[in-house]
């Protein structure tokens, strides 16, 4: 987070407090601040240290030290600085302010949330303190005290795009954290299984939910309850996706026809119904039933889709790219997603998990070349990343450079946890560079994330090459059982299941 202009006069301010001192430490002092204004803390921190040396009794000059610090990316010896400065003046906001926006950009969350608490307890107004700490809170998962402060932020600054951002990731994960509580109480419900067919709508998998829907409709008469709204309405976005107009058009006539609920028994579908999400929320905080969970869900869902929405009405940010990309990511859109990850790195080219996700976004279309190339700059620039020698090896791989791979992917296996995706590339390098033998383990193991039967084909092909007679008898069935399944699954969710209504 980093602090507005507004916080670069207190250098001017601070300065002023040295009228009193020689001439040379008041023409330091100015140096200094020029020097931070001109966008060079580096240059500003020795002469700062000097200052706060020769004053050592005065928390403003450790403040503008504090300041030039945390402009330089030096966060560590900002926490230093301002911890020194509080000692000095107990309670000192702006101390707090930069001690609470330094934890954070360390990620040390736990630690930013006292100070900037403090600041806001004594300026309820102040915007940065308020965003810094929503954002802090969100990173602890404390969602519900994110939300506060980042609708209290959106007040204070409805122009800010990381307000809206930060709110619709709040939300979200209040929606995912309130489905989850339904899925653990009462999986095989109606309100379980409707929820779960919205997600499966999202993620394109028509199939599913069309299975889902149908499923929960199928309780609700069992048990003769009173229809849910939405079910008929999510069958009718299910039949529009898979061609089928007319059967999506019968399903929306179903949706009208449902007889509105009792509102003075079912009185958080009526909240949902009207559109007070808030209310929905309100009425659901205390509940842990079935119904609660589930309008709780759908109701944290709209709320963080209409933050998005006010986000992409903002001028194009760094936030919105974030969300368009990850959004198209989650519909397995990747060469829109990579457009967006580029975009958003041309905002913040040093962000790790910018640089991450576009590299996975570049290697999941296809797209070897481009990643490659991204990667090897990347390299160059010395960044690293979890994810880096596998996705370096894996494109590698995929360019038909097995032997250049093997060392790469060697690397992301050795590289702590087992991570399924680097097992298997480097079984295919070792088969593809003549190394059948060594392949086999590491196919073996990465034999339950296969997707679509290739990892089941690779072993069977490193069996063959070994001359394991049986093994590779064993495997051609696996193989063939697998490539049948699957096959079967693509279709169904791509609709071919999907029946009339």
């Amino acid at each position: 987070m980093r602090l507005g202009m507004a916080h670069a006069l207190l250098l001017f301010l601070f300065s002023a407090g040295l009228r009193a001192q020689s001439t040379d430490l008041n023409e330091k002092a100015e140096r200094a601040r020029e020097l931070v204004l001109a966008g060079k803390p580096e240059q500003a921190i020795p002469v700062y240290r000097e200052l706060a040396r020769a004053l050592p009794d005065n928390p403003e000059m450790l403040m503008n030290l504090c300041i030039a610090e945390f402009k330089a990316r030096h966060y560590r010896d900002a926490v230093g600085t301002a911890q020194a400065a509080l000692k000095l003046a107990p309670g000192l906001l702006t101390a707090n302010l930069f001690l609470g926006a330094s934890y954070a950009e360390l990620g040390e969350n736990a630690q930013a949330v006292a100070p900037l608490e403090s600041v806001i307890a004594a300026q309820s107004n102040d915007k940065n303190a308020r965003l810094m700490l929503a954002g802090a809170l969100l990173a602890l998962n404390r969602f519900d005290d994110a939300v506060m402060h980042f609708e209290k932020a959106a007040d204070l600054a409805p122009g800010n795009p990381k307000v809206w951002y930060g709110l619709g990731q709040s939300y979200d994960q209040l929606s995912e954290q309130a489905s989850r509580k339904l899925e653990q109480a009462t999986p095989e419900s109606a309100y379980a299984i409707a929820l779960a067919a919205d997600a499966a709508v999202g993620e394109r998998r028509y199939g599913t939910a069309f299975r889902y829907y149908r499923q929960a409709l199928s309780i609700q008469a069992s048990a003769k309850e009173a229809e849910m709204r939405g079910i008929h309405e999510g069958l009718a976005a299910v039949y529009n996706q898979t061609g089928h107009q007319a059967w999506a058009a019968h399903e929306g006539n179903l949706e009208r026809k449902v007889p509105a609920p009792d509102c003075t028994k079912r009185i958080v579908e009526c909240e949902f119904l009207a559109g007070r999400d808030g209310a929905v929320v309100q009425a659901t905080r205390s509940k842990q039933d079935a119904e609660a969970y589930y309008w709780a869900a759908k109701a944290y869902r709209r709320l963080a889709r209409q933050a998005y929405e006010h986000l992409q009405r903002l001028p194009p940010s760094l936030e919105s790219h974030l969300y368009a990309a990850r959004d198209y990511d989650t519909q397995g859109l990747y060469r829109e997603a990579g457009n967006e990850w580029r975009a958003a790195l041309t905002l913040s080219p040093d962000d790790a998990h910018v640089q991450t996700s576009l590299v996975w976004s570049l290697y999941r279309a296809r797209d070897y070349e481009a990643a490659l190339a991204l990667l090897q700059d990347f390299k160059k620039k010395g960044t690293e990343f979890r994810e880096l020698s596998f996705l370096y090896g894996a494109a590698l791989l995929n360019l038909e450079k097995p032997e250049s791979a093997i060392p790469y992917l060697e690397a992301a296996v050795r590289n702590g946890a087992q991570f399924l995706p680097a097992e298997s590339a480097l079984g295919q390098a070792f088969l593809r560079a003549g190394r059948a033998a060594d392949a086999i383990p590491h196919l073996k193991t990465a034999l339950g994330s296969d997707e679509d039967g290739s990892i089941h084909f690779e072993l069977l092909r490193a069996y063959q090459v070994t001359g394991q007679t049986e093994p590779a008898k064993k495997a051609l069935a696996e193989y063939q059982a697998f490539r049948k399944s699957a096959e079967e699954n693509k279709q169904i969710e791509q609709g071919s299941h999907i029946t009339a209504p």
